[in-house]
C-alpha cells in the first residue's frame, strides 16, 4: 500500500520533471537542441533529453530505495547515468541529500549551465502529496514483500514526440503521436516467478478534455489473491487494434480482412494503455522492439483487470505465455507480444494470425 502511494508521488514528480523541460524556455531551447553546432555546449555530449531521462530514472531510485531500502538495489531503468564529456570525463548524474548538492552537480554535467541546474534540482527535491495528483487515492491494504520485488522504469517513453512536442493527430480517441502519447512508466515485478505486480502510468501532457476520459495517473495492482485498480470505464468492443507503423504488411492484411481497423500510435506504453483503456482491443507486435521497461508497468495494470501480455511467438504452439521479468533474461521481448484485455479477443486473433 505504501509502495504504490509512494510510487505514485514519484511518478507525478518524474511528469513535473519532464512538464518543466518543455514550459520553461531556458529549458525549452536545451531540450529541442536550438543552438546552432557552433554556439552548442563542447563538453556536455549527450543531448538534453538524455539527460532528462536520465535525472527521472534517477530520481525514482533515490526516492523509492530512500522510502523502501530493501528494494534499493533492484531498481532498473531503461538509461545508464554516466555522462562523458569531450575530455574523457566521466560524471555519475545521481540525486544528492539536498537541493543545492544537486543543483551543483547537474551544474557540472551542464557545463556551468546555472539556470538549468537549479530548475531540475528544484523540480527533483520538490515536496508532492498525493492528493494533489488527478487520481484515485488507493486505500484498500494490501502487503507485499519487498525482498522479492524488482523495479523497472521507462523514464519518458515516447521520447521522439516528447521533443518534437505537439498535440498530435487522433482517430477515436485514440492519439497516434504528440505529447498525449508520452508516458512515464514504473512497473514493480516478482524477482522470483517472473510476474508484474504493480504498475503506474502516468501521463504528463493530458488536458482538460482528456480528462474527462481518463485520470492523468493509472495504476494496478496484482497479486495472488487480490485485485486493486484505479477508476477504469468497462471496455466496449471497438474492432480496432493498434499496432506499429514497421508491422508485416501480411499481419496487417490478415487482420484488416477479418474487419479489424489498425490504428498506428506512437509509443509501446501508450499503445498498451489504449487496451487498458478499452480504446482499443489489443495491441500487436510480432518483432522484438519493446523492452521489460516498456511493458512491465502497464502489464500489471492489465493483470489486475483481467487482462495479460503474451508472447506473439507462442501463437503456434498449444499454450501461449505470458512475457516475463526474470533479471537473468534479456530485457528485450524477443518474441514479440499481443495486448489484450478480453481471452475471447486473444483467440480470435490467435485464430486469424494462424491462417
Amino acid at each position: 500500500m505504501d509502495l504504490l502511494k509512494a510510487l505514485i508521488v514519484v511518478s507525478e514528480k518524474a511528469a513535473n520533471v519532464a512538464r518543466v523541460c518543455r514550459k520553461d524556455e531556458h529549458l525549452f531551447d536545451l531540450l529541442v537542441q536550438k543552438k546552432k553546432t557552433a554556439e552548442a555546449n563542447p563538453r556536455f555530449v549527450e543531448d538534453f533529453k538524455t539527460l532528462a531521462d536520465v535525472l527521472i530514472q534517477e530520481m525514482v531510485k533515490h526516492d523509492i530505495g530512500k522510502q523502501f531500502e530493501e528494494l534499493a538495489p533492484n531498481i532498473r531503468g531503461e538509461e545508464t547515468n554516466i555522462f562523458k564529456n569531450k575530455l574523457g570525463e566521466k560524471i555519475c548524474v545521481e540525486i544528492k541529500h539536498n537541493e543545492e548538492e544537486t543543483s551543483n552537480l547537474l551544474e557540472i554535467v551542464l557545463n556551468g549551465d546555472h539556470i538549468a541546474a537549479r530548475l531540475l534540482a528544484g523540480e527533483v527535491h520538490k515536496h508532492l502529496n498525493i492528493e494533489d495528483i488527478n487520481t484515485d487515492v488507493p486505500h484498500e491494504p494490501f502487503d507485499v514483500k519487498f525482498n522479492e520485488l524488482g523495479i523497472w522504469i521507462d523514464p519518458i517513453d515516447c521520447t521522439g514526440e516528447y521533443v518534437h512536442g505537439g498535440a498530435g493527430k487522433c482517430i477515436n480517441n485514440v492519439h497516434l503521436n504528440g505529447l498525449k502519447c508520452v508516458t512515464i512508466l514504473i512497473g514493480v515485478f516478482n524477482k522470483n516467478t517472473g510476474v508484474p505486480v504493480m504498475g503506474v502510468i502516468n501521463r504528463p501532457f493530458l488536458d482538460k478534455e482528456d480528462s474527462q476520459f481518463s485520470q492523468q495517473c493509472i495504476w494496478g495492482v496484482s497479486i495472488p489473491n487480490f485485485k486493486y485498480k484505479s477508476t477504469l470505464k468497462k471496455p466496449t468492443r471497438t474492432n480496432t487494434i493498434c499496432i506499429s507503423s514497421s508491422e508485416e504488411k501480411g499481419i496487417k492484411e490478415k487482420l484488416e480482412n477479418h474487419g479489424f481497423n489498425l490504428i498506428q500510435a506512437s509509443g509501446a506504453g501508450y499503445k498498451i494503455l489504449t487496451v487498458i483503456l478499452g480504446l482499443a482491443d489489443a495491441y500487436i507486435l510480432t518483432k522484438g522492439t519493446t523492452f521489460k521497461w516498456d511493458t512491465c508497468a502497464p502489464h500489471a495494470i492489465l493483470k489486475s483487470i483481467g487482462g495479460d501480455i503474451v508472447n506473439y511467438v507462442d501463437i503456434s504452439k498449444e499454450k501461449i505465455e505470458s512475457i516475463h521479468y526474470f533479471i537473468e533474461e534479456s530485457t528485450c521481448n524477443l518474441n514479440g507480444i499481443i495486448v489484450y484485455q478480453d481471452d475471447n479477443i486473444l483467440n480470435e486473433i490467435v485464430g486469424i494470425l494462424k491462417l
